[in-house]
């Protein structure tokens, strides 16, 4: 196995040679453009990592994966369901034996395209090297990278992604690449998830993943993260909508040691529309960041952002969340909220709900709250007979709730129901009483 250590940028070699030119061109101005900068921050992006410690990545050392089998039968904590066709992506890699698909789904590799030679040319358009340095990462050390088109359907389908970091004996780094095309009138669930099945392993993940909705497109977009807790984690979506798509987002996160969840639309249609919902739960001394962001670049577009954290421990959250107005974006909607529940004196929150704005005719409002345990419905649960941890388990419920009924999809909830109920006992609750 190749050996990485980013604190000796230097030392790297090139790991691969791509014979799509234009895969390859990306490969390398991102290799030419991390070289250059090496790990975040630079001058150009301090403000993007303000709150970021990079000491600890830089100076562990990881190993490229090799390709591995996986049976999803051996492992009940993978989300898995009959009513979706599943891609597997295990340790960076595209797996197509253990992937099932149907006809309106094309997926081809990098190396291989032959049908999606021509979403090649949008390739890095959407999730751009110089925008940071982890896309840039992701685009020199990227091994796998694959196209996915999703035809117009009458039909609507369903498709979970699984993103699978496997149990290894060193520390590894993975950086999946997808670009994934949804034609015109497709009605499409596509679910995104992350599993690290090594529990004592520092791994990195650096996943980017390019959306690209065609006219009338229509995606339901859910979002999984299941970490152990020990990895560092920077995912990357981005999306770019044409005339009359949706793209309805929600996500959740069981974080990592450091995770950044980092997804970004461009309304580039008019009468598209752009939701961003989410759920995180930090423990001991994680760090979980979010960096929402829309730009509005033409009229009659609307988004939502509603993101809701539970902190416990010594853990930090971040959420940025942006709305760009252009000038031209005339009769946008656009809404933000970030609320916090602080189960813990020792955490911290810090949240920055901003809205640039160059149009006039806009409704548009951003919030943000940060509280603890709510002393008094805590008390009258108690007066009614139900212990302390029981107690504090159901207003954690509660609060997580909203955005767990969104997910819509009965055995997913119930999935992500269990995971939270097997959290709660593990958080550190102090000093909140």
């Amino acid at each position: 196995m190749k050996e990485i250590e980013f604190k000796n940028i230097s030392n790297l070699s090139k790991p691969e040679i791509f014979t799509n030119k234009n895969v390859n061109l990306v490969n390398n101005l991102g290799w030419e453009s991390f070289t250059k900068t090496g790990l975040p921050p630079n001058p150009e992006t301090s403000e993007l990592w303000k709150y970021t410690n990079f000491h600890n990545l830089g100076n562990t050392k990881f190993f490229l994966p090799q390709k591995k089998s996986f049976d999803p039968n051996d492992n009940s904590g993978v989300f898995s369901s009959k009513n979706f066709q599943t891609i597997y992506i295990v340790d960076g890699f595209y797996d197509p034996e253990i992937s099932n698909f149907s006809d309106n789904v094309i997926v081809e590799k990098s190396n291989e395209l032959n049908k999606l030679e021509s979403l090649s040319k949008n390739f890095g358009e959407i999730a751009k090297i110089n925008e940071n340095e982890m896309i840039a990462m992701n685009s020199a050390f990227m091994l796998d990278p694959i196209f996915i088109s999703i035809d117009d359907s009458k039909e609507e389908m369903n498709l979970n992604i699984v993103i699978l970091t496997t149990d290894n004996a060193n520390n590894i780094s993975s950086f999946p690449r997808l670009f994934i095309q949804v034609n015109s009138k497709s009605q499409t669930n596509i679910v995104e998830s992350y599993f690290n099945l090594s529990k004592n392993r520092n791994n990195l993940v650096v996943p980017v993943i390019e959306y690209l909705l065609e006219k009338e497109a229509n995606v339901c977009h859910k979002r999984m993260q299941m970490d152990s807790g020990n990895s560092f984690f920077f995912q990357f979506d981005r999306v770019m909508q044409k005339e009359m798509s949706k793209f309805i987002s929600t996500s959740f996160s069981l974080s990592g040691l450091l995770s950044r969840y980092d997804i970004h639309s461009d309304l580039s249609g008019i009468n598209s529309e752009c939701n961003f919902h989410g759920l995180y739960i930090t423990n001991k001394n994680q760090l979980q960041e979010n960096e929402i962001s829309i730009t509005h670049s033409v009229e009659k577009c609307s988004s939502d952002q509603m993101f809701k954290g539970i902190l416990a421990g010594k853990s930090k959250a971040v959420f940025s969340g942006k709305v760009l107005v252009k000038q031209d974006a005339q009769k946008t909607r656009a809404f933000q909220k970030d609320l916090n529940f602080l189960l813990s004196k020792d955490c911290e929150v810090d949240t920055k709900p901003s809205l640039e704005i160059y149009a006039d005719d806009v409704e548009c409002s951003h919030g943000a709250t940060a509280g603890n345990m709510d002393k008094n419905m805590l008390f009258y649960l108690q007066s009614r007979g139900i212990n302390n941890d029981d107690a504090m388990s159901m207003l954690i419920r509660g609060f997580a709730q909203e955005i767990i009924d969104e997910f819509e999809d009965d055995e997913i909830i119930e999935f992500l129901e269990n995971s939270i109920d097997k959290s709660i006992p593990s958080l550190e609750i102090q000093g909140i009483m």
